[in-house]
């Protein structure tokens, strides 16, 4: 069962026998509590590239006629695993790579520019030289002027978020619930008490395992998407 970021809240203060509360901003240790949940949130979604934070997205366009090739990758994604255009698969290459079959490109009138980069096709290639931005090595100038996010299409680990309000739910399987609610009593002991709880600090490792053995609820999944990525962002 999903639990809001209150209920957690309400929970661990109850293992500490602490006041109870209608809302995380009740007392001074309700609101460090949920600072402790969100810790121990983060510090979860850290460990991996977990399968509930994949997602289909598109790469932002710019409209930038100077650089038509170029596109943002969007604040909400952490990590690209691949890119299409068009609904073809565009292949990842290292930056010096990229730059090598750019630069070895000859001019053409209608079909290569100045540049290096192809005029009159969708890319082929694509690259970022500071994983902020995603370089294509073409587009179709007879289609469109630059590269546009409708066209594009990504299937990327997006970043977790986190929102300090009472309804705030994790984005989080139901089953990984009271992986997340040891995790945080067990830190909540250890900070607020000045004591260890031995039987959260067992569930919260118990719980880490079964989220590692147990991420994905496709079997298929695992191998395929968890140990080949051919792109990383921060």
């Amino acid at each position: 069962m999903k639990l809001s970021l209150l209920d957690i809240t309400q929970k661990i203060l109850s293992s500490l026998d602490s006041d109870p509360v209608n809302s995380i901003d009740d007392t001074v240790e309700s609101i460090q509590v949920a600072e402790l949940i969100k810790e121990a949130y983060y510090s979860l979604m850290a460990e991996r590239d977990w399968p509930f934070l994949h997602e289909l997205s598109q790469l932002e366009g710019l409209a930038d006629t100077a650089n038509p090739t170029k596109m943002r990758i969007p604040e909400t994604v952490n990590k690209i695993k691949w890119v299409k255009y068009n609904k073809k698969e565009i292949q990842w290459l290292p930056a010096p790579e990229f730059h090598k079959i750019i630069m070895n490109r000859t001019e053409e009138a209608g079909v290569v520019d100045a540049n290096g980069y192809i005029i009159n096709a969708d890319p082929q290639y694509w690259t970022s030289y500071d994983d902020d931005y995603v370089i294509f090595d073409g587009i179709n100038l007879a289609t469109e002027t630059t590269l546009h996010a409708s066209n594009s299409s990504i299937y990327a680990v997006k970043a977790p978020t986190w929102t300090h309000s009472d309804t705030f739910v994790p984005d989080l399987p139901d089953k990984f619930f009271p992986t997340l609610l040891a995790e945080a009593k067990s830190q909540a002991f250890v900070e607020l008490k000045q004591t260890s709880n031995a039987r959260e600090e067992q569930r919260a490792r118990r719980g880490r395992v079964t989220m590692q053995n147990e991420a994905w609820r496709n079997e298929f999944g695992e191998y395929k998407y968890n140990t080949k990525v051919n792109y990383g962002r921060r």
